[in-house]
């Protein structure tokens, strides 16, 4: 798709991302996710150019579900998630879009040798695939926002191991 410009209007929904989500579907069967809700947002999600889809939801159970979506690009993997069982599954096919836990990266303390072991498991897991990592849902550095740089250091360091 085109880059966005700056000030442009009147962008058309195949020239867009969109993101969508199941987080209120998680606990119901794969069956019963397809049919009553995956289906009706289907018809949106074709409208757009590209979509991502997943947010806090662990989807191990409905990625061949998802293959569905002809413009599908990008899958989460959240911290609850089983990262090697996604990877598996997702392979080459999509982006993934790996959010380990908040509270073992930044939010209560700061161990780097856990961090560093969790960060190298993921990536391990998504050896060869196309993965972005993504630090969501901060609440507290507890006054100490270096954590969040030295976050940063850890993970490139890691992540170039892999490149």
């Amino acid at each position: 798709m085109e880059w966005p410009r700056p000030n442009a209007r009147g962008r058309k929904r195949r020239d867009l991302w969109c993101f969508a989500a199941v987080q209120e579907f998680a606990l119901i069967s794969p069956a019963m996710y397809d049919e009553f809700l995956l289906q009706y947002q289907m018809p949106s999600l074709r409208q757009f150019g590209l979509v991502a889809y997943g947010c806090c939801e662990d989807l191990k159970y409905k990625i061949d579900m998802l293959r569905q979506i002809p413009n599908l690009r990008l899958i989460a993997v959240t911290p609850r998630a089983n990262v090697r069982r996604c990877a598996e599954q997702i392979g080459t096919d999509y982006v993934i879009s790996w959010r380990p836990n908040p509270a073992d990266m930044a939010c209560c303390g700061f161990d780097e040798p856990k961090i560093r072991r969790i960060i190298r498991e993921g990536m391990e897991a998504c050896k060869r695939l196309h993965v972005c990592i993504h630090l969501k849902d901060i609440e507290t550095v507890e006054g100490d926002t270096s954590r969040l740089a030295r976050w940063v250091g850890i993970v490139r360091s890691i992540s170039d191991e892999y490149a």
